[in-house]
């Protein structure tokens, strides 16, 4: 008998040991484009595995999580919170016996819609798309969808399977929810449909992720406030921190008890009336003091104006160049900002065709930068060369 007959055997014994309410890869809808069958891994596995070598993952790293491009290397970004999300849920999955490959491949790729400058960054390409009447606006775990199918790989996607989508799709860490159920009911295979935030995950495990993306970012956003000098620990209000204490590794543990405590031996991730009202709490005294703090709003403002003025100059250069075809125009253009070369090549690389709009193409493209490539790419359209 093979070693490769062996080692999946040993992989599918283990897997029949998991909840009945785990998701198994053996019971996965698939993929849209069947694979060939991995020697040493299950489909989750290699989910996480495609998400993790991806180039949107990578960027992850330069990428805002709450405070725009941090001088600051202890400072949170949007891998790190990634990251945090992906081993909070792995171990909360542990204790109720869930399918951990398909909770580290939801974690790792549940923020890759992202665009720059965090919340700022989507809530002005929301407001730009909607202007030019596109109803649904921009939603990041929409267009995370999006990244994982049809803008990376030059285009091909990643193929990932259908319940690892829906976990990308339908995360919503910003809805506050004491009570997660999956909802078994919904067709899977018609999640290229969704358009809007208001549907919950088909497998428990996304439900897992979608309730720990809040548990790794409010205490963690909490403690970096700190560090920037927005907020004090006397700041805290006396309730959360008797509560939940004030430091963020407290924090994470007693939502991480709650919930294992509240959710074993249940179709549903829960947490008990008391945990979750203190973590309400939390989430308005961070809103309040930090998320809308004068500082923070006055960045993001700038962060915005920067995103609008890109976005007008990018559509205006895709007509100038009549959508990439005008190569002299081109040559041009690239001699005075380098980087519109990863531009074209970006939109002759993409699956675009005549049809496609040229806000589309351009959405797609900033919603793809960090932080720091919106920054350069600003300042090479918009800074003055010498001409002598």
């Amino acid at each position: 008998m093979s070693t490769e007959f062996n080692i999946r055997r040993f992989l599918l014994e283990e897997e029949e040991k998991l909840s009945p309410f785990a998701k198994k890869s053996s019971e996965s809808a698939g993929r849209k484009f069947p694979l060939k069958r991995d020697p040493f891994r299950l489909e989750f596995a290699r989910d996480e595995t495609r998400i993790l070598h991806s180039p949107p993952f990578r960027r992850l790293k330069h990428k805002t999580q709450v405070f725009l491009s941090p001088n600051n290397d202890h400072i949170c970004t949007r891998m790190e919170h990634v990251l945090h999300v992906s081993s909070i849920a792995a171990v909360i999955g542990r204790c109720l016996n869930l399918n951990i490959d398909l909770i580290n491949a939801i974690a790792k790729g549940h923020d890759l819609g992202h665009p720059p400058y965090g919340h700022a960054g989507e809530r002005v390409l929301d407001k730009i798309l909607k202007q030019k009447n596109v109803k649904e606006g921009f939603k990041h775990e929409i267009h995370g969808l999006r990244v994982v199918d049809k803008l990376t790989n030059y285009g091909a996607g990643l193929n990932l399977t259908y319940e690892v989508r829906d976990g990308i799709i339908t995360h919503c860490g910003e809805s506050f929810e004491r009570i997660i159920t999956p909802d078994r009911t919904r067709d899977i295979e018609k999640i290229d449909s969704i358009n809007d935030r208001g549907l919950y995950p088909a497998t428990l495990e996304g439900c897992l992720v979608r309730m720990v993306d809040r548990i790794a970012y409010l205490g963690r956003d909490m403690e970096d406030a700190i560090k920037a000098g927005l907020i004090r620990k006397a700041d805290i209000p006396s309730d959360i921190a008797r509560n939940l204490g004030t430091e963020n590794g407290k924090i994470i543990g007693i939502f991480v008890n709650d919930t294992i405590a509240n959710s074993h031996n249940k179709d549903s991730i829960e947490m008990s009336e008391e945990v979750f009202h203190y973590m309400y709490q939390l989430k308005l005294f961070n809103y309040k003091n930090i998320y809308q703090h004068p500082e923070v709003e006055r960045k993001s403002h700038k962060a915005a104006h920067l995103i609008e003025l890109l976005f007008s100059e990018l559509e205006y250069i895709l007509e100038k160049s009549e959508r990439g075809k005008n190569s002299s125009y081109i040559l041009s253009l690239i001699k005075e900002a380098p980087v519109m070369e990863v531009f074209f090549n970006f939109i002759k690389n993409t699956n675009y065709n005549d049809q496609t709009p040229s806000y589309l193409m351009v959405t797609d493209f900033i919603a793809g930068m960090t932080d720091i490539f919106a920054e350069r790419t600003f300042m090479q359209l918009f800074s003055p060369d010498r001409v002598i």
